[in-house]
């Protein structure tokens, strides 16, 4: 998907499919199936998409291009379990701030998990079955 995304929408450092940080992708990927004493961290499919996003935006498991990957498996991961995106709701000036503020909150200052709340919070709203 990376590689995909990189040719579609290129950036000055996109260099597709270059796994910088396996542990970064790794984390991403099995981030929404943690239990925790048998029970799943991230219960709701919202709370899901938000930490597999989260873990991405965080990690930066790319060597570029890792918010446009973000993005893209969004649509990606609600597209494979029947639901969709209400883009009333989670229009593209939203997602760039959400994004932008996920992928540097640490420089910010903002605790991640404010992060993981505001975007959990705008997936349940905008997350729709299909």
């Amino acid at each position: 998907m990376h590689k995909a995304v990189s040719v579609e929408f290129g950036g000055n450092q996109a260099q597709p499919g270059v796994v910088e940080s396996q542990f970064g992708l790794l984390n991403a990927v099995q981030r929404p199936q943690i239990t925790t004493l048998g029970r799943e961290a991230y219960p709701a499919f919202a709370d899901k998409v938000a930490a597999f996003v989260f873990a991405l935006l965080s990690y930066h498991p790319f060597k570029g291009g890792n918010r446009r990957l973000a993005l893209a498996s969004v649509f990606a991961f609600c597209e494979v379990n029947s639901r969709t995106i209400d883009s009333r709701v989670f229009d593209e000036k939203t997602a760039e701030h959400l994004f932008k503020r996920a992928a540097t909150h640490r420089e910010l200052g903002i605790p991640p998990e404010n992060i993981y709340r505001e975007f959990r919070d705008m997936m349940t709203r905008a997350i729709v079955q299909v």
